[in-house]
């Protein structure tokens, strides 16, 4: 009998442990990419710092190829205007140019200039998020401006200097393949020069609270404890300026110095810095604006793509004054 329940007793504790062993870690490839709202396109062509061949009209299906190559899972827009959200008469969504094209894809966009509802209204530089049909469904999302201003009543925050139309999307997706739930968002951190009560509040110092307005949005307010989440944004300001570090000073780490501390990033990620380049494409812009943020994930690579796609007239140039970044990140 002490026999017996003693292979009863080893067979419960293998079963147990069975169980509470980890599942299999899963991949998921995500990526940010600023798209360069069709009003700085225009802006600049006018100037003739800027081909006519990337003036939105001419260059949308090269941005549609550069999203599809870069094969993420998830990506979040930036820079995301009324011709690029589809919601200009005569202006094809995006969304709709990348499905044509073979993309299994859909996405989120919000108005960024109407914080009541509906949130149907205009972008200026708006944020969007990318996802694969196939494999995620959308279970909740929201849009916080960083002036303070939440899309739900009752719930707006009073956070200093917060740039008026600038803001931040997220939506929280349920992984078909990993069988969990994640937070995505993506941010655009502009901020134009402003006064408050009299006094003048610089680029530079409205760049720093929407930084600071991301991370507490993030942290107190949408992504539950415990649960894996990304940060895509431009934060319009290179890794040695102070609202960088707030973004990295929380909880969410960048995935590029992730990999750099852990001499892992691959010799194409250390030569391939910079991720956006000059109005006429013929140069690197300098600097690393555009970041992947993140929280809860094992960081398995890192890319910068830079390629050059054909416009409406064949010819080849960077879809958008930057480049899609991307990381493989692993839960």
């Amino acid at each position: 009998m002490k026999k017996i329940l003693t292979v009863l007793m080893l067979l419960a504790v293998a079963a147990a442990a069975l169980y509470a062993a980890p599942r299999g870690k899963t991949s998921i490839r995500v990526g940010t990419y600023d798209v360069t709202n069709s009003f700085n396109r225009r802006s600049q062509c006018e100037k003739g710092t800027m081909p006519a061949q990337r003036m939105w009209c001419n260059s949308r299906g090269a941005v549609a190829d550069a999203i599809i190559e870069a094969d993420c899972d998830i990506m979040g827009l930036q820079d995301v205007c009324d011709s690029i959200a589809g919601r200009r008469e005569g202006a094809e969504p995006l969304i709709d140019i990348i499905r044509e094209r073979g993309g299994d894809f859909d996405w989120l966009v919000l108005s960024n200039k109407n914080p009541d509802f509906p949130l149907d209204g205009q972008m200026v530089n708006g944020t969007g998020i990318i996802w694969r049909v196939s494999r995620f469904e959308l279970r909740d999302w929201g849009i916080n401006w960083l002036s303070g201003t939440y899309d739900k009543p009752g719930r707006a925050k009073e956070y200093k200097y917060g740039g008026n139309y600038a803001s931040m999307m997220w939506v929280r997706l349920y992984d078909r393949q990993a069988e969990r739930e994640l937070i995505f968002s993506s941010a655009g951190v502009n901020g134009p020069t402003q006064y408050d009560k009299g006094q003048k509040v610089v680029y530079h110092e409205i760049n720093v609270a929407n930084c600071r307005n991301v991370v507490n949005y993030m942290r107190y307010d949408i992504v539950p404890s415990g649960m894996p989440s990304v940060i895509a944004l431009n934060s319009r300001n290179a890794p040695s300026h102070e609202g960088y570090k707030v973004l990295t000073g929380s909880l969410w780490f960048d995935a590029h110095d992730v990999l750099h501390e852990e001499g892992a990033l691959s010799e194409e990620a250390i030569k391939v810095k910079d991720t956006c380049n000059n109005a006429s494409g013929e140069k690197l812009q300098g600097g690393r604006p555009d970041h992947i943020l993140e929280d809860g994930f094992e960081v398995r690579s890192y890319m910068v793509l830079r390629k050059k796609y054909p416009t409406a007239d064949g010819s080849l140039f960077y879809p958008s004054l930057h480049f899609p970044v991307v990381a493989e990140l692993r839960y």
